[in-house]
């Protein structure tokens, strides 16, 4: 274990990594972290109204120029809320994308993650589609995938033979790619390619990104994550270390579509995405590594007031477009 002084030293390295967009949001969030409330001992409706809070700081509005149509998804589990986003008037885009929002499977909706699913859309010209999948403790794992896959199925049927995408972020991404790998046995089209965003993809939090940035000082910390776990995962029992549907890093990838794969360096989740990008190559896929230098987890939200953000949305939102009349593969 460093010594209080090498910890120091430390921490002060790793903030020189920091994009100098991101330093104003990072400073705030230490506050919120070492002065605020602690979100996992609150009661949960106040966590999630702190959460949704907190996004407001830097979440920018819904940028001009957008049509939000709200509808529900009918499903054996009841009706799912859900959104779809796409630049006003033109043509019918050319392809859509079912987007899952972060928040740990325990926090955030559509609302949260407007914004990003905005500034995607117009950015690659496509229909985005969210879904306030339901959330942890309440509806435990496997729960939030089963609502995926039921939005999965209704966009296939819905979508007219026009491509179709998936595209996550943070625990997003998890369903995301979980998603995908429940369709291999089914009989449904594959995502034309999977756009995942510093997701978490392992069975724990471990690995140098973790020791480096899981104390919280650059957002996402490792105990908050085990509370988002312990809250997911609560029915697994022994299956959450073997269960590929809770930590798809373990399954055999092979089968699966292209995939951009865009993690935050200063993120204790970082070593997820690598090893994922890893693991995709060493199956054959075609895979799009774009770690975002100095930006921290969430950074999809932060758009508006960092530019680093911006650029590496706008960059996702490239390869969408240029995937749209891609081959697949």
């Amino acid at each position: 274990m460093p010594t209080d002084h090498e910890a120091e030293a430390l921490a002060l390295a790793d903030d020189a990594l920091l994009a100098p967009g991101i330093r104003h949001v990072v400073a705030t969030l230490r506050v919120g972290m070492r002065e605020g409330p602690d979100i996992t001992t609150m009661p949960l409706g106040e966590a999630r109204a702190c959460y949704a809070a907190q996004q407001q700081l830097w979440r920018p509005r819904v940028p001009p120029g957008v049509t939000i149509r709200r509808f529900s998804i009918a499903t054996g589990a009841g009706p799912l809320p859900a959104v779809a986003v796409r630049a006003q008037g033109g043509r019918l885009p050319a392809a859509r994308v079912l987007y899952l929002h972060g928040g740990g499977w325990v926090l955030g909706s559509v609302d949260t993650h407007l914004a990003a699913m905005s500034r995607l859309a117009l950015g690659s010209g496509t229909e985005v589609v969210g879904i306030d999948y339901r959330l942890a403790p309440e509806a435990p794992f496997p729960a939030a995938l089963h609502d995926c896959l039921s939005a999965w199925h209704w966009l296939e049927a819905d979508s007219t033979g026009r491509p179709l995408f998936i595209a996550g972020d943070s625990a997003g991404a998890n369903l995301a790619l979980a998603a995908m790998l429940e369709f291999r046995g089914q009989h449904v089209t594959m995502p034309s390619a999977a756009l995942l965003f510093y997701g978490v993809f392992g069975p724990d939090c471990c690995g140098e990104s973790n020791d480096r940035f899981g104390s919280g000082d650059y957002g996402l910390s490792t105990a908050r994550m085990a509370w988002f776990r312990s809250n997911y995962l609560q029915a697994a029992g022994e299956a959450r270390a073997t269960d590929a549907r809770i930590s798809p890093l373990l399954a055999d990838l092979s089968g699966l579509p292209p995939m951009l794969i865009m993690a935050a360096q200063c993120d204790p989740l970082a070593d997820d995405s690598r090893a994922l990008a890893r693991r995709a190559r060493a199956a054959g896929l075609v895979v799009t590594e774009a770690e975002q230098p100095g930006l921290v987890h969430g950074f999809l939200q932060m758009a508006a007031v960092v530019p680093e953000a911006a650029t590496a949305l706008n960059d996702a939102a490239r390869y969408l477009s240029a995937r749209c009349s891609a081959p697949l593969g």
